[in-house]
């Protein structure tokens, strides 16, 4: 719909899951995850660790897009060229006209006679650089539709890029599956989401008291009954859960809800990343 696209459109680049730089109160500036996209007063929700306790916070787009220009939206409409003056060739031509018809009798004098012919004579020298400031305005003209015209195959280009992926993953879901929307819905939202699990890379971080969780992949009977996966795990401590409900027009829908923990495991985590992280600080 056009408000939705809208709505995207005025969020720019921001998107759930992602993390983004923020300013505190106390002028401390650091990163933080977006929960919620909140069109009604065009701002974001972000949540953040600190001190083992979570804390979030509502921030307008402005100051978000101030600390992070590039996730700022782009603006694809060429400021409009302003139109060319009047040219006065016109006006010229007529005051050249007007002087020629004042032409002097054979009885005026001369110096009179030369100088309504000089004048007649100089006027027409203007000419020249009209119609070059013509010529540049019209090459000015043109590059700006050659940039638009630009934009408007960089604009189909998206499109048909996001047809063909739409249909990729169409083609990759099992369409007799009875949850067949919602396991659509789930991936749509995995596909706009900022990965970034846990590697060996990461420091260990240590805690009196750690809590992590750990996710496992489908056994053979939720396979074959076709259940869906509902966990994600976008970073090394944050763990999402995908609820399929439904609103009173019979519209399904999912409701996203994060949790955080000390660490985040996804399923294809080995047992020797989560010795590292977790059973490896307890025997220390």
């Amino acid at each position: 719909p056009p408000h939705d696209a809208m709505a995207a459109a005025n969020f720019g680049k921001i998107q759930i899951g992602i993390y983004v730089e923020i300013k505190r109160s106390d002028g401390r500036i650091h990163e933080a995850m977006v929960t919620s996209l909140n069109e009604d007063n065009e701002s974001v929700t972000v949540e953040w660790i600190e001190n083992g306790d979570t804390k979030g916070k509502e921030i307008d787009l402005e100051s978000i897009f101030s600390l992070n220009p590039d996730l700022a939206p782009e603006d694809d409409d060429p400021s409009p060229e302003t139109p060319p003056p009047p040219t006065p060739s016109a006006k010229v031509n007529k005051i050249v006209k007007n002087r020629r018809t004042v032409v002097p009798s054979k009885i005026e004098a001369p110096t009179r006679d030369n100088r309504v012919v000089g004048s007649a004579r100089a006027r027409p020298t203007q000419l020249p650089e009209q119609s070059s400031s013509t010529q540049q305005n019209a090459r000015r003209k043109s590059n700006c539709v050659k940039e638009v015209e630009k934009l408007q195959e960089k604009r189909e280009k998206r499109r048909l890029q996001q047809q063909e992926l739409r249909e990729k993953r169409a083609q990759d879901v099992d369409a007799t599956n009875p949850n067949y929307e919602i396991m659509c819905m789930i991936r749509d939202f995995r596909g706009s989401l900022d990965y970034r699990p846990l590697t060996t890379a990461d420091p260990i971080d240590e805690h009196r008291i750690c809590v992590c969780v750990r996710k496992r992949p489908l056994n053979k009977k939720e396979t074959v009954m076709k259940d869906l996966d509902v966990i994600t795990i976008p970073s090394k401590d944050v763990v999402m859960v995908h609820e399929p409900k439904q609103k009173v027009d019979l519209t399904r829908y999912l409701e996203n809800q994060t949790f955080r923990f000390d660490y985040a495991f996804d399923d294809s985590a080995p047992n020797e990343m989560v010795y590292r992280y977790v059973f490896y600080t307890i025997w220390q």
